[in-house]
């Protein structure tokens, strides 16, 4: 049986055809049992608004005839093509396969997919789907307004030039950061009227207030912006004032409605009208209040601080801060540092401060994941470097959002071992002045850990030189037991001088965020936000929430750049009458039985002080 990479590409166009063109047969005859078939018996099948208007992973043919089954019940997916030519590619260390793009329709939208086929196990050596990815890429009568349907003259701006005059927008987005603005150039193009509300001065501004020294940990390749990709001649790591410079001239360049200096203050939902009524606060200290139809909370994914319960918190004589405050300014030069915790952030302090002549010790509880910048987190990476300036970057993330998540964490098992071997002189360094270190809970390594908690790992940019040097000393598998006036008790009784402490112990989940902002009902309604789900799937971000009309964003550039687009096309289509509710789903119920919706004051200002 031949290998893929020995047959011609004509053979290869002709297998991609065959393949496409018996699953499109299957399904217009709705014979689910043949369709389920042509894919692996424990392949993937993953949906984006295609089938329904949600994200779904289905695996297994169990799973994937179930989800077939829906799918020519509710918009019968047609005119299946292959697009482009195919490619011999590899999964991992599974198998060689035959990769192609394709494009298909369903009622309302026009649809694109990418298929990995591989050969059959049995003698038969026929070709089978390993992994297919189909999503929603235009509405049929609401295209983009780009390329060859850009409009012919350029529009006016309707809600930034006057806050006290301004009209009600369709949707309202909470936070100008990468997701935020994403959101907002994608739902222009579509000609939905957006406001961006944020609390910063200026836009980029969350990045302008971090420590000097921050730079992106991942390369530029896989950062660039929808519609606008950074400049060819930027360096691979961007500095952070880099990032917050672009971030307002991108608000600027898609020619983004954003009040800056504005505070969200609260916001009821009426159930019966589907608008939510908000409050703002605007720059001058003035009130507006707005109606709107979709809201999006896009303020990060790191959530509100974390404070541990320390007894003797507030007895400590010293500097106190948490992660998340400035620090550069602090006077380290020959003091006493203790670092509560081990993960980024506490590296990243642990760095700044003993580079600049403070003594620091890290506290260290329980084991984290460490691997080297160059070239261990980018072998994860890979995909976009190799793709870059060689395909749309558009191509790179569907290709690797055609792997749904619990295949990834199977695939980066291996490379993940990979990636320790290669850094076994770093992490043995470690380990031998008593580091503690794992490989993630399923031995898938750092980045399935970002995808499950957004935390437990730490990529070096010398902070771990820096220990295995002795030169930040660390006290692990222990806590802080509690603290005095001028010291740190641990657990085991030792004590620790100490002019300044750094509480380095994260953020709490974005459903708490949620709560602060919105509530608890609507936060426990959402529910957890982050991390997978039963299904596969990222829990409560992009997709639609149990909460009808309210929307989560978050996490790094790739992620916001990819998913934005299929939070705007759903709110297009919610927009346009095409999203069917049901009322038992959404919960739906008369503002007579509900009362009226509640309104929810919050105070949105955070701040500790020592």
């Amino acid at each position: 049986m031949a290998r893929w990479d020995e047959l011609a590409p004509s053979a290869l166009q002709h297998v991609a055809e065959c393949w496409l063109g018996s699953i499109e047969e299957a399904l217009a005859e709705n014979d689910i049992g043949l369709a389920t078939t042509l894919l692996k018996p424990d392949g993937y099948w993953r949906d984006l608004l295609t089938f329904k208007w949600e994200f779904t992973t289905a695996h297994g043919a169990d799973e994937i005839r179930a989800m077939l089954s829906g799918a020519v019940q509710h918009s019968l997916p047609r005119s299946f093509r292959v697009e482009g030519t195919p490619y011999v590619s590899m999964l991992g260390n599974i198998a060689q396969t035959l990769d192609f793009f394709f494009t298909f329709e369903t009622e309302i939208a026009l649809g694109r997919g990418h298929v990995r086929l591989i050969r059959d196990e049995g003698t038969s050596g026929r070709s089978v789907a390993y992994t297919v990815l189909t999503t929603m890429n235009e509405l049929k009568d609401f295209p983009e307004s780009v390329g060859r349907t850009r409009l012919r003259d350029f529009p006016e701006c309707t809600l930034a030039a006057s806050a006290s005059e301004a009209v009600d927008p369709d949707v309202i987005i909470v936070g100008a950061g990468q997701a935020g603005l994403m959101l907002g150039a994608r739902l222009r193009q579509l000609d939905v009227k957006t406001l961006i509300v944020e609390r910063g001065a200026k836009v980029g501004e969350t990045w302008r207030k971090r420590y000097r020294t921050l730079k992106l940990h991942n390369d530029i390749a896989m950062n660039h912006f929808p519609y606008l990709p950074f400049p060819e001649n930027w360096p691979t790591y961007l500095p952070k004032d880099k990032v917050a410079d672009w971030l307002e001239f991108y608000a600027h360049a898609m020619d983004l409605d954003v009040w800056t200096s504005t505070i969200f203050e609260d916001a009821k939902f009426d159930p019966v009208e589907r608008v939510w009524t908000v409050n703002l606060t605007l720059a001058n200290g003035a009130t507006r209040m707005l109606k709107t139809r979709h809201i999006v909370s896009a303020m990060g994914v790191a959530g509100l601080p974390r404070i541990p319960q320390i007894p003797g918190l507030d007895g400590f004589r010293g500097t106190l801060l948490h992660s998340s405050q400035p620090f550069d300014d602090i006077d380290v030069e020959g003091k006493k540092v203790v670092v509560v915790g081990a993960g980024t952030s506490a590296h990243d302090i642990a760095q700044n401060f003993c580079t600049r002549g403070g003594d620091v010790t890290m506290i260290q509880r329980s084991s984290i994941t460490v691997l080297s910048l160059e070239p261990g987190a980018q072998r994860v990476y890979q995909l976009y470097r190799d793709n870059d300036g060689v395909r749309p970057i558009n191509d790179t993330d569907m290709t690797g959002a055609a792997i749904p998540f619990p295949l990834l964490a199977k695939l980066h098992q291996p490379l993940s071992r990979s990636i320790q071997e290669q850094d076994r002189e770093l992490l043995d360094g470690l380990r031998k002045v008593g580091f503690l270190l794992d490989n993630g809970e399923d031995d898938s390594g750092f980045y399935m850990k970002l995808v499950r908690y957004h935390a437990g790992y730490y990529l070096n940019v010398g902070a771990s030189d820096l220990i295995v040097d002795g030169k930040i000393k660390v006290r692990s598998g222990l806590g802080v037991a509690r603290l005095t006036a001028t010291r740190v008790i641990l657990d085991d009784g030792t004590a620790l001088d100490a002019d300044i402490v750094v509480l380095a112990t994260g953020y709490q989940s974005l459903q708490e965020q949620v709560r602060k902002l919105f509530g608890s009902e609507l936060a426990d309604k959402v529910g957890p936000i982050w991390g997978l789900d039963e299904g596969g799937e990222m829990r409560n971000m992009y997709a639609p929430t149990a909460q009808e009309n309210f929307y989560v964003l978050g996490g790094g550039f790739p992620t916001a750049r990819f998913y934005s687009k299929f939070t705007a096309l759903y709110i297009k289509a919610d927009l346009m009458g095409l999203v069917l509710h049901d009322p038992e789903k959404i919960g739906l119920e008369s503002s007579a039985a509900q009362g009226e919706p509640r309104v929810v004051a919050l105070d949105p200002h955070w701040a500790y002080s020592s």
